[in-house]
């Protein structure tokens, strides 16, 4: 449009003055906003069932609690009738004896309401702890089962925060949530009714203003629930860049960063603050208003009440009753604020844990496929190509490992090697007929009786904040041992085979030293040796071992390998090593690059032809002797 200032075609800023797009970019389809429109309903649809499914389960304890939530209704709306009726009793000279009766039968009234209040807060609050409980047995066990790569797309912090405060949100949106919903609805219910036998045009004046009310509530609650995901999102952000710091704290130490890591971490926390204000300002403007347009509902009703009195249209008593009919509503009213900040806090955070439950394993286990025992024989990969971050990191790669035998692993970094070891024990998923362990398709194989056959130590060690001994024994808990962890003399013969006999002496507590958390007590090769412990120490027939030794120096790498080689007779095993040397004594060496194998035979093969091997090889001698200088 003239007058406005245009985009620079190639640029994001908006232009000044004007929404349309700029010239060069793509203009939305027609029809859009319908579709987008029709795409929320079908989700927000979605969400409704999905609570109403989990409600289904519990919907002994939801009957209980709803019939103990009438029945307190009941019995609190009798007694303004009662209080009523007495008043016109004294106002017309009622004997003696009548009172006392009146006022027996509300305190009666009101010691059976208070009895019957306590079990429906009780049965109700429990499903919603029920469901917390359900739902955080669920969550985990949905975040086991999904594949590495959810995990590297989807921070840490951010997992944690659904895990806690979600499941808080969630468990007041099952809770209190449902219980103010179901005792306000009751509440008009029943009072409504009632104050219309007493005087309609009476309850249409003291009603009139709550439409009003309930549009500006229905404005609100879209608000609130916008603002609690983003704070929920916050928080989530909030928690991975402390969990990332914390993690790093070493590198923020090294390079002088906490001065830096603090601005972040205060930068952050005022986005979070400034969130949590937007949310806190909007739910509390609602309470305020509920009281508002209760008070003025009961400022009209008490207006036009006394002229009816004065009018002889209804009696005082009637008007009194009338006005506690309006005194409890005056809770429920003020509640219509607090049950729409639970129910958009909640479905925000309900939203945000059916993302998880509704991710699905792309690597799916073997259906209706039997267990068995470990798999052995050949290692065939047969025309395997794989693809990751839209990019293919195994190109048509063909090898076959025979068994019993040592393949050494060797290529440039990004060549595919730690993918083809993922591979195997079907880390990232495959295709089916790529992958034979003993001429069985492994992806017609049970994941636990594939993952069962093999030993894998990758050159990335992770060491659960327990003992040696334990985090060894995960190893073993694969196996049938009646334990789950095999004896001690097979995690010493684990132990040693790794080379940590000399470091374990060392220690204090030996094999009962803890690690701390991720092995952070123990050295990168300390840490490196106890993995590959834990990948012997279930005997398996499969080994693969992922440069397990990158953080040992070269004399402690060959002597680790010499303790393997005996444990290695009779296993087929896949060695990476980014020193070349370690794998001279390989039955066979494959090199990889760009995701395939160009060349293949052993050591002494691949240096008379030349290539990348024998090109690698050299300049790691070369490397070697510089060092040496």
């Amino acid at each position: 449009p003239v007058g406005t200032r245009r985009k620079p075609v190639g640029t994001r800023r908006k232009p000044v003055g004007t929404r349309r797009k700029p010239v060069g970019t793509l203009r939305e389809p027609e029809g859009r906003t319908a579709v987008t429109a029709r795409a929320c309903r079908v989700h927000c649809r979605a969400v409704r069932l999905s609570i109403l499914g989990r409600l289904r389960a519990h919907r002994g304890a939801l009957a209980l609690g709803v019939v103990c939530l009438l029945a307190t209704n009941v019995l609190g709306q009798l007694i303004p009738k009662i209080v009523g009726r007495a008043i016109d009793a004294i106002v017309h000279g009622a004997s003696a004896a009548l009172l006392p009766k009146l006022c027996g039968t509300i305190a009666a009234l009101a010691i059976l309401q208070g009895l019957i209040r306590i079990p429906s807060r009780i049965a109700i609050f429990n499903i919603g702890r029920g469901i917390e409980y359900e739902l955080r047995n669920e969550l985990f066990a949905k975040l086991l089962a999904l594949q590495p790569s959810f995990y590297r797309r989807q921070g840490t912090g951010d997992l944690m925060s659904r895990l806690t405060n979600d499941l808080g949100s969630v468990r007041a949106l099952f809770g209190p949530g449902i219980l103010y919903v179901v005792n306000t609805l009751f509440a008009y219910a029943i009072a409504v009714p009632l104050m219309v036998q007493i005087d309609p045009l009476l309850t249409l004046v003291a009603v009139a203003p709550y439409p009003a009310l309930f549009l500006i509530a229905q404005r609100y609650a879209r608000r609130i629930q916008q603002l609690s995901r983003e704070v929920q999102e916050e928080i989530g952000a909030l928690g991975a860049e402390v969990q990332e710091d914390l993690a790093g704290v070493g590198v923020v130490k090294a390079y002088a960063l906490e001065e830096r890591r603090a601005a972040a971490f205060a930068r952050r926390c005022e986005s979070y603050f400034d969130k949590s204000m937007a949310l806190a300002r909007a739910r509390g403007v609602m309470t305020p208003l509920m009281g508002i347009f209760g008070g003025v509902g009961t400022l009209l009703a008490l207006v036009a009440g006394g002229w009816a009195v004065i009018a002889g249209r209804i009696s005082l008593g009637d008007l009194i009753a009338f006005s506690i009919y309006l005194a409890t509503l005056a809770a429920p009213t003020v509640a219509i604020g607090w049950i729409l900040a639970f129910w958009q806090r909640g479905l925000a955070a309900w939203e945000r844990l059916v993302e998880i439950l509704a991710e699905q394993p792309t690597i799916a286990d073997a259906s209706g496929a039997q267990d068995g025992d470990v798999l052995r024989g050949d290692i065939e990969i047969r025309d395997l190509s794989i693809e990751m971050d839209g990019r293919r990191v195994l190109d048509h790669l063909s090898l076959r490992v025979p068994e019993g035998t040592v393949l050494g692993l060797v290529g440039r970094v990004g060549s595919g090697k730690s993918t083809l070891l993922d591979a195997l024990p079907r880390l990232v998923e495959i295709p089916p007929g790529a992958v034979f362990i003993g001429g069985q398709d492994i992806t017609r194989v049970p994941l636990a009786r594939l993952r069962r056959s093999i030993g894998y130590a990758p050159q990335e060690a992770f060491l659960f904040s327990t003992t040696i001994r334990e985090n060894v024994r995960l190893g073993g808990a694969r196996s049938a041992h009646p334990t789950g962890g095999g004896d001690d003399g097979a995690l010493v013969s684990a132990l040693a085979a790794a080379g940590l006999g000399a470091d374990l002496a060392a220690f204090p507590d030996g094999v009962e030293t803890r690690v701390g958390e991720r092995g952070i007590t123990l050295s990168g090769g300390q840490r490196q040796r106890t993995a590959l412990a834990r990948a012997l120490a279930a005997d398996p027939p499969n080994l693969l071992l992922d440069d397990s030794l990158s953080s040992v120096d070269a004399q402690t790498e060959r002597e680790v390998l010499g303790h393997l080689r005996a444990r290695m007779r009779g296993r087929t095993a896949i060695v990476v090593s980014h020193r070349l040397a370690a794998l001279q004594a390989a039955d066979r060496i494959a090199v990889l690059d760009d995701g395939r194998v160009v060349d293949q035979g052993t050591h002494a093969e691949l240096m008379a032809r030349g290539g990348v091997y024998a090109a690698l090889y050299s300049r790691q001698a070369l490397e070697d002797e510089l060092q040496a200088l």
